[in-house]
């Protein structure tokens, strides 16, 4: 330490100013360098559609592509393949940086339970539109003498009037009992064209 402190002082100052201003510069140089490794500067990728596909098919491709993967969401979609991808983010061909990680929301194995909506005394119409608010299908309709023509009866899911508040599988079918508008003593109108208005009554 004494050499080097003796070295320098036996230089001249601009001789030092010189030397600092050379070591900053390297210095300087060397952390860019190692700024762009660590954050990959330029190195990118395109990320693969992995939506439809298995999860576990979809985690593979995107680790493969040097991505890390992690679930964001888990939703219920009747429609789609149990423990498929229905979304990812970043989206497909997005060009981002090695090692980015892309959530992936994927559909549910085991449909979630709600309650069963108040379908009863609504008009058929409304019924339709309280069942698909609340996640369920529409099945059969049947139909009783009522003489609300269109109103609902009943409300069955597999065959078994369901009780409002009971727990059900969403995506359901829900049948629903209509009425006809009729009574349900009808009788035969007789003829009585051409008799008295005594016979009539």
């Amino acid at each position: 330490m004494k050499k080097l402190i003796a070295y320098i002082t036996t230089k001249p100052l601009w001789y030092n100013i010189m030397a600092g201003i050379l070591l900053v510069t390297v210095i300087l140089f060397l952390f860019m360098l190692s700024l762009n490794f660590l954050t990959n500067h330029g190195r990118t990728l395109s990320i693969p559609s992995v939506t439809g596909m298995p999860y576990e098919a979809a985690r593979q491709v995107l680790e493969d592509n040097g991505f890390d993967v992690e679930i964001q969401d888990s939703v219920y979609n009747d429609t789609a393949q149990a423990l498929s991808v229905l979304r990812q983010f970043p989206a497909a061909d997005e060009v981002v940086k090695i090692n980015r990680t892309v959530y992936l929301t994927i559909n549910r194995a085991v449909p979630p339970t709600i309650e069963m909506p108040l379908l009863e005394g609504l008009s058929f119409r409304n019924a339709e539109l309280v069942i698909r608010q609340h996640g369920l299908k529409m099945g059969d309709t049947l139909y009783l003498p009522d003489l609300a023509r269109n109103a609902v009866l009943e409300q069955r899911v597999d065959g078994l009037r369901i009780k409002p508040g009971t727990k059900i599988p969403m995506g359901s079918k829900v049948t629903l009992v209509l009425g006809t508008g009729e009574g349900s003593n009808q009788m035969e109108v007789p003829d009585l064209v051409g008799l008295t208005y005594a016979e009539a009554r």
